[in-house]
């Protein structure tokens, strides 16, 4: 593929050099390029691709894209690459990045039947049922989210959403290993970083919408802006999928002209659960414009009711049938670090769980109110280096809603972890407290006050196995410290 191919449909503000230069590859770091490739100069949060602009050519680069003036770049090339190397100015380097290698890949969401899913919580568990329900349809399904990546081969998660080089790759080797449907998980930085430019989604999804990432988007306006983004990939005859019990999505939903469905609990939703029974796992009527049946679950928790509800409806709204829908929820394996029970023979409960949102911090101790007949024992913390304003409100909803909640460290990042739990214990009321910066010991605190009865959560990280410090990843996994603390009181080895 050459230049000229790769540029087709993108605004360029500037250019020089050759046009009918062969592509062999496309980097938008200096150390992936090769000889014959096009190097991507992209702004990140910590370093400047431009910066590495020189490092790309030297290493066989035949091309750049660039957001900075290309006159003096151009100019600066040694007489030799300056009839060979092509140099493009853009305004946005990222929507290039997406633009370019869509093309280099052939547009691969276009050979497939793609759901995208948004939403501040419940992304992974909606995309896992969503992935169950297409398999058991007999529909072979690929899956780019949170937790890993399933291609064909399965990869481990880098980010919930790839960088668009990356995600486009990807979603070729999805439709090269004959697999007809892929589901993506989409993050709002992926929606404000043009991450899914290039994408052609058959069904996009919008699962719930509260306060999170404030530090990236600003204000809760702005948030919100970038999820709604995910609309505009919509093919010509694509769906929208909406929370209809979530009051922002009804107003998204009245701005949309485009197919629509909506699910919930409420009257008005087209796709509306009832007769809800979660005293053994989860079962509930779905009543859809077409038919109304039961559904069997093995997750835990009435919040998942919305996300099997969710992943229903997506499944509705790509045609398939009853039965497919209620085998595929069933079959769905309850997801690693969601509402995940650890039990070692101990006579209380014990939950890990991804809750780092207040709303999500609620809803999970809720929960485990209704099968707790002792004390709710909440052990969390929040990341650093990011959205400062809800640490103070998750310490409210933990202190508010547990009988003792233990505050501790969770991924402190470049910051400092007391001055993290500062800002969580302006939060705080009451006296149900302690605080123990060090996650694990706070852990083994937590369990050594459990009693019969009692319930521990700790919340916050869930399926990670690592706790990041000054920009170090150390191995950590909140469901083994547990197991680990369990094992010794209960003498389990």
């Amino acid at each position: 593929m050459t230049i000229k191919d790769l540029l087709e449909g993108l605004e360029v503000k500037e250019r020089e050099g050759p046009l009918n230069i062969s592509v062999s590859g496309i980097a938008y770091d200096s150390r992936s390029v090769d000889k014959g490739f096009l190097f991507v100069a992209v702004r990140g949060a910590v370093l400047d691709g431009h910066d590495f602009i020189k490092d790309a050519l030297t290493k066989g680069a035949v091309a750049v894209i660039t957001e900075r003036p290309i006159a003096g770049l151009y100019e600066s090339l040694p007489p030799f690459l300056m009839n060979s190397v092509s140099c493009v100015e853009v305004s946005d380097s990222r929507s290039a990045l997406a633009s370019v290698s869509a093309r280099f890949y052939g547009e691969p969401s276009r050979r497939l039947s793609l759901v995208g899913i948004t939403g501040t919580n419940g992304k992974t568990t909606t995309s896992f049922i969503t992935r169950s329900i297409l398999e058991a349809g007999g529909r072979k399904t690929g899956l780019i989210g949170t937790l890993r990546y399933i291609t064909g081969r399965t990869v481990e998660a880098v980010r919930t959403t790839p960088e668009s080089l990356d995600l486009q790759r990807y979603l070729k080797e999805m439709a090269d290993n004959g697999m007809g449907y892929g589901v993506l998980e989409v993050s709002s930085h992926a929606l404000e970083l043009h991450r899914v430019d290039g994408c052609a989604f058959r069904v996009a999804a919008f699962t719930n919408f509260t306060q999170d990432h404030l530090d990236f988007h600003g204000s809760m306006e702005d948030y919100l802006s970038a999820k709604s983004r995910i609309f505009g990939y919509l093919a010509e005859d694509g769906y929208a999928v909406l929370n209809h019990d979530d009051p922002a999505l009804r107003e998204i939903e009245e701005g949309l002209g485009c197919n629509v469905i909506t699910c919930g609990l409420l009257e008005g939703a087209a796709i509306r659960a009832g007769n809800i029974d979660d005293s053994a796992g989860i079962s509930f009527d779905i009543n859809t414009p077409r038919s109304a049946f039961r559904v069997t679950s093995r997750f835990s928790g009435r919040f998942n009711v919305y996300n099997i509800l969710m992943a229903a409806a997506i499944a509705y709204a790509l045609g398939v049938d009853d039965e497919a829908i209620k085998e595929g929820i069933s079959a769905a394996e309850p997801v690693k670090g969601r509402f995940e029970k650890v039990d070692e023979g101990q006579p209380f409960n014990c939950i890990v769980d991804y809750a780092h949102t207040d709303d999500a911090l609620r809803m999970l101790i809720n929960e485990a109110r209704n099968f707790t007949t002792g004390r709710i024992i909440t052990v969390f913390g929040c990341g650093g280096d990011r959205d400062r304003s809800k640490r103070g409100l998750m310490g409210s909803a933990a202190s508010e809603l547990s009988d003792l909640v233990i505050v501790t460290s969770d991924n402190p990042r470049s910051e400092d972890p007391l001055s993290i739990i500062d800002d969580i214990m302006k939060g705080i009321k009451g006296k149900n407290y302690a605080v123990e910066p060090d996650r694990r010991a706070a852990i083994n605190e937590a369990v050594s006050a459990a009693k019969a009865g009692d319930t521990v959560i700790v919340a916050g990280k869930g399926h990670e196995d690592y706790q990041e410090i000054k920009g170090v990843r150390h191995p950590f996994s909140d469901k083994e410290v547990l197991r680990d603390v369990l094992r010794k009181i209960t003498g389990v080895k």
